[in-house]
């Protein structure tokens, strides 16, 4: 009741006053209209903004004020058949106590953002206007002046499907993610959001946490063999000549940098998918058989050299500058393949901004992150011939490598061969070269620490293997996927049911864990049947249908799995993008079922 005794003598004071001050509220506030973009395309969403600034010692009411008395503001947006409005969004107000009012009063003071986001019309033939006007109440201490309205008109350009939307006007809508009511849910994929960093952090900052990024890839198992290649190939080289080694060590990280920053930025410009080449069973096979070779090499069956152009190019002796450029280049082909899911935030943004030069140096700094470790390990494995005799446990560990190598071709070559005949091939390889290391290798036995190191590492092997070659257990059950095509589509739609779009790959590690890990939870599995399940599987020579919605939704990397809505709308707080466990999984299956 006091809130409402309290409201009547604001409007009353007010209404007193408001003849006296008109000259006055003209000044109260300034306002403008942004838009995230360069334009936006038919179909798609956009995002606007209202940046309204209020001069001191002026506030205006909340949105939502703490009575019924109060005059809200509100965005009033004319209608239109170019666009329909999804979202509005205010700012968090505050509550503060003014001389008039016993009890606090939510407010708006200084400057406030009010975030529109829209979608364009499907039928869309040139540019329009977002337009409306701004309704409020402004107030000091002592007064408020009549209600008034500010008209606002942003004028959105439309933009050929084919033609790039560039992000604009990032230091406006960067803040979104510090509104309170305003701010998307939490993304736990792990994606990095670099369009967030930059107007978050800097570019200083955004291209540090970039090469960290890529200091992180190592763990990827596809980077694995670059260790035991390295360590074959500089093994001995540039002995004695410190300057010498660190230049062919930079020249070979400078190599892998090259080769992953070209096919990142290729990849984002173009809409492709990063390691989409690995489907293609002639490049698969290459690499295997470079792997095989390189293994070769540890055994000691020759000592690995590049041809004598090269070789004379780069300055002589075993490989040279040139050698170790071209070796580089090589081993970022390798690496490429595992990079891809691991950055689909940096393909989206470099796709978004649509500028090579910037895209490229950011794909530079994640493959020096990558490189860095291999830079060291070039350097001081070519010490590794000078050692003395009694570091003769080094063949041990080139033989260790040398094994690694072929099981990681056996990696490569599996999206080719037949499941029932890789189960028991890779399983009985890892055996062998446990027994083998056990029974037969004698290398490095004069030294005691790593003769007890090799042993547990090839009973660790055998043990591993056969684990691997155990009957499983009967499959649990998963989601029940069906292959996607437009009709099914459609039917899906006529039923009125909300969509699950899983973007998957077989060369793709986190789909598999997807499949394996989450997608057979018991209670995910039952909350899936209220779902239309498509499985878009861009393996290998994926059809027109699958390049399509890959294309239309935007999809940069694998895996992406979308929520779609009765109607087959994306709701697009809920995409995901790399491995999520069955419990973040069905958060977002409830908040689609909820919409």
């Amino acid at each position: 009741m006091k809130r409402g005794i309290n409201a009547i003598k604001l409007v009353t004071v007010g209404l007193l006053l408001s003849a006296i001050s008109f000259g006055q509220s003209s000044q109260l506030l300034t306002l403008e209209s942004y838009l995230s973009a360069n334009g936006v395309q038919a179909g798609e969403e956009f995002m606007a903004a209202l940046v309204v600034d209020i001069r001191e010692p002026w506030h205006i009411n909340s949105n939502q004020p703490l009575d019924e008395f109060t005059i809200p503001t509100e965005v009033r947006l004319d209608e239109s058949s170019d666009y329909s409005v999804l979202e509005l969004r205010f700012p968090q107000h505050i509550e503060r106590t003014l001389s008039y009012s016993d009890e606090p009063m939510a407010l708006f003071s200084g400057e406030m953002v009010i975030f529109i986001r829209g979608i364009a019309a499907s039928d869309l033939r040139d540019d329009f206007h977002l337009q409306g006007s701004f309704y409020y109440q402004g107030c000091d201490d002592v007064m408020c002046l009549a209600p008034q309205e500010t008209p606002f008109r942003l004028e959105i350009p439309l933009l050929d499907s084919d033609e790039p939307v560039i992000s604009a006007n990032i230091e406006i809508f960067g803040s979104m993610a510090g509104e309170p009511e305003a701010a998307t849910p939490a993304d736990d994929s792990g994606t990095f959001d670099v369009q967030q960093s930059l107007s978050q952090k800097g570019i200083l900052l955004t291209f540090i946490l970039i090469f960290l990024g890529g200091l992180a890839l190592n763990l990827a198992p596809c980077v694995y063999p670059l260790i035991p290649i390295t360590i074959s190939y500089f093994g001995g080289q540039a002995a004695g000549q410190e300057g010498r080694r660190i230049v062919m060590a930079l020249l070979y990280v400078l190599g892998i940098a090259i080769v992953n920053s070209m096919l990142g930025t290729l990849a984002a410009l173009s809409g492709g998918l990063l390691g989409t080449a690995m489907t293609n069973p002639v490049v698969l096979l290459v690499i295997a058989a470079i792997l095989v070779l390189l293994s070769l090499s540890m055994f000691g069956v020759y000592e690995f050299r590049l041809p004598n152009f090269l070789m004379n190019m780069g300055g002589g002796g075993r490989s040279g500058y040139m050698g170790s450029l071209v070796m580089g280049l090589t081993m970022g082909i390798v690496a490429a393949p595992c990079i891809g899911p691991f950055v689909i935030g940096l393909l989206t943004y470099v796709a978004s901004i649509g500028n090579a030069f910037l895209g490229f140096a950011m794909f530079f700094t994640l493959s020096l992150g990558l490189g860095l470790p291999y830079l060291f390990l070039a350097f001081f494995s070519s010490q590794l011939g000078h050692l003395p005799k009694a570091g003769d446990w080094m063949v041990g560990v080139r033989l260790i490598f040398g094994f690694v190598l072929i099981g990681m071709a056996f990696y490569f070559l599996q999206p080719l061969i037949p499941d029932p005949i890789y189960r028991i091939a890779f399983p009985a390889f890892i055996i062998l070269s446990g027994v083998y290391l056990i029974l037969f290798n004698r290398s490095g036995d004069s030294s005691t620490v790593f003769l007890f190191i090799k042993r547990i590492l090839a009973l660790a092997a055998v043990i591993a293997g056969v684990w691997m070659l155990k009957p499983s257990a009967p499959p649990a059950e998963d989601i029940q996927w069906e292959a996607y095509s437009t009709v099914r589509f459609e039917e899906a739609l006529q039923e009125g049911k909300p969509m699950i779009l899983d973007f998957y790959a077989d060369w793709c590690i986190p789909c598999k864990e997807m499949d394996e890990l989450t997608f057979t939870d018991p209670e995910l599995v039952a909350l899936s049947r209220q779902f239309a399940l498509f499985k878009i599987d861009l393996t290998r020579n994926p059809s027109d249908e699958y390049l399509e919605i890959k294309e239309k939704m935007k999809v940069m990397g694998v895996p992406t799995i979308l929520f779609l809505d009765p109607v087959g709308e994306e709701i697009r707080d809920a995409r995901v993008l790399g491995f999520e466990n069955a419990e973040q999984f069905m958060a977002k299956m409830k908040t689609a079922l909820d919409r």
